[in-house]
């Protein structure tokens, strides 16, 4: 009888260890990387893209000279091809540099347009009259440290809808490669927890 309890008692400490050894696997090799946790427990690398930066020239209308340029970034393919469902949560494992910077400061979740070549996000729009800097729709999130180097992002809005995820390096001087992230939301109207 003792034996027997001994048995199930070390082999639920083993499957508690398993778990915990299989949450920290979860944490991506390398830092910029994003994997997507589903809610059955599994998960997958989010697809990176080196983005192409594009600027427009101004517009002629009427009469007027309405000088305007926005800067996007633009990722090719018209859709991600990591996709979760608006109504269940939804978890993203950041890899950073370290985590112990504030995570708003360096991670950024922003939502796409679409269409069926590519989608884009104005970063910038300059006109006659205005500028508008950073114009981005954001996706807000809450963050907790994971593993060594890593975010767990969580989302308590949900809108369907193509996003990127940029991950900047404060220590890096030199941000004119940009590497996006892509997932998508599928759903109807905006999920809330």
């Amino acid at each position: 009888m003792m034996k027997k309890i001994l048995f199930l008692m070390a082999a639920t400490a083993m499957m508690w260890g398993c778990d915990a050894v299989k949450a920290q696997t979860l944490e991506p090799e390398f830092e910029g990387e994003v994997v997507g946790v589903f809610p059955d427990g599994s998960s997958k690398k989010l697809e990176k893209h080196n983005v192409r930066m594009r600027t427009g020239a101004g517009v002629y209308i009427a009469g007027f000279a309405a000088s305007k340029s926005k800067t996007k970034v633009l990722v090719e393919g018209g859709s991600a091809s990591v996709r979760f469902d608006a109504a269940q949560p939804i978890a993203l494992i950041v890899r950073a540099k370290d985590n112990k910077a504030d995570p708003m400061s360096i991670v950024r979740v922003f939502r796409m347009k679409s269409t069926k070549k590519n989608r884009s996000a104005v970063i910038s729009a300059v006109g006659s009259f205005s500028v508008n800097s950073n114009t981005m729709d954001y996706l807000r999130f809450s963050a907790e440290k994971y593993g060594e180097s890593s975010y767990r992002l969580t989302f308590d809005e949900r809108p369907a809808g193509e996003y990127g995820i940029i991950v900047s390096n404060p220590n890096n001087v030199d941000e004119k490669m940009v590497i996006v992230s892509t997932f998508a939301i599928d759903g109807g109207a905006a999920a809330k927890e």
